[in-house]
C-alpha cells in the first residue's frame, strides 16, 4: 500500500489480508523472544503487537530484542494519547528500536495523528473503538466522525472491537466509503475477552488480535496455527 501524505511516502510492511496479530502483552521477556522465534516459521499470516505490560519490564530494547529474534511484522502497541510533539516523539523512538507500525489514539485529534503520520517512518494504526464496556459509552458515539478524520489523513489501519461484529461491518463500510479501501482493519478481544476466531475477519476485519489465547498455551506456535485456521475456515464458510 502506498500512501502520499505531503509527499511522503512509505510502503506497509502489513498486508491487507487475513492474519493473526499476536498480542505480546506478557511480562517475562524471555518468553516473548522464544515466541517470536517460533512465530517467524508458523505456518500463517502473522504479527507482533508489543503491548505496555511487556515494554515496562525491559523498556524500548525489548522492541529491539524481538527485532532481533523475527522478520515478522513489529506494532508497538503504546497507545499513545498525547499533545502532538509528544505523540511523534514516543512513536519515533518505537519506530527506531525496530517497529513496523505504532498504534495511536484517534481521539486525541487530527493534529495528533497527522503528526505521527508525517514522520513517514511506518505504519499508523488508529484506536476507533475497543472492547471494553466504555467504549461503548464514550468512543461508540463519535467513532463515525473518528474513521472519516483518519480517513482524510491517511493512515495505514484502525482498531475495531471483534466483541462487536456489527460494529467492525459498520465502520468497515463506513471506512471504504470514505476512501480508506487499502487501509487495514485489526480487530482485538479474541477468545480471552469473549469472541470467537473469525467473528471480526467474517465482518470486514484483516487482522484478528489474539493474546492470552496464545502466549498462555503449552505450545504457543500450535495455538497461533490453530487459531489461524480456524479464521481462514470461517472464512471460506467450512
Amino acid at each position: 500500500m502506498i500512501r502520499l501524505i505531503e509527499d511522503v511516502m512509505t510502503t506497509s510492511r502489513l498486508k491487507k489480508r487475513p492474519g493473526i496479530m499476536v498480542a505480546f502483552d506478557m511480562e517475562d521477556s524471555a518468553s516473548a523472544i522464544r515466541m517470536a522465534e517460533e512465530l517467524g516459521s508458523a505456518d500463517g499470516n502473522f504479527a507482533i503487537k508489543v503491548g505496555r505490560p511487556l515494554e515496562m519490564q525491559t523498556g524500548k530494547e525489548i522492541i529491539s530484542r524481538i527485532r532481533d529474534a523475527t522478520d515478522i511484522p513489529i506494532i508497538y502497541d503504546g497507545k499513545i494519547a498525547d499533545i502532538p510533539y509528544v505523540s511523534a516523539k514516543i512513536a519515533e523512538i518505537a519506530y527506531d528500536a525496530g517497529a513496523d507500525g505504532v498504534n495511536m489514539h484517534a481521539f486525541v485529534g487530527a493534529d495528533a495523528v497527522r503528526e505521527v503520520v508525517d514522520l513517514g517512518k511506518g505504519d499508523v494504526i488508529t484506536v476507533i473503538e475497543m472492547t471494553h464496556p466504555g467504549s461503548v459509552e464514550y468512543l461508540e458515539p463519535i467513532s463515525e466522525r473518528l474513521i472519516r478524520m483518519v480517513s482524510g489523513i491517511g493512515v495505514d489501519g484502525v482498531v475495531l472491537p471483534a466483541t462487536r461484529p456489527d460494529r467492525v461491518g459498520r465502520l468497515a463500510e463506513l471506512l471504504e466509503s470514505e476512501g480508506g479501501s487499502e487501509t487495514y482493519i485489526i480487530s482485538p478481544g479474541v477468545r480471552a475477552q469473549g469472541a470467537e476466531p473469525g467473528d471480526a475477519v467474517t465482518s470486514g476485519a484483516d487482522y484478528e488480535i489474539v493474546g492470552r489465547a496464545i502466549y498462555q498455551s503449552e505450545n504457543p506456535k500450535d495455538a497461533a496455527e490453530r487459531i489461524y485456521r480456524e479464521i481462514i475456515d470461517r472464512l471460506r464458510g467450512d
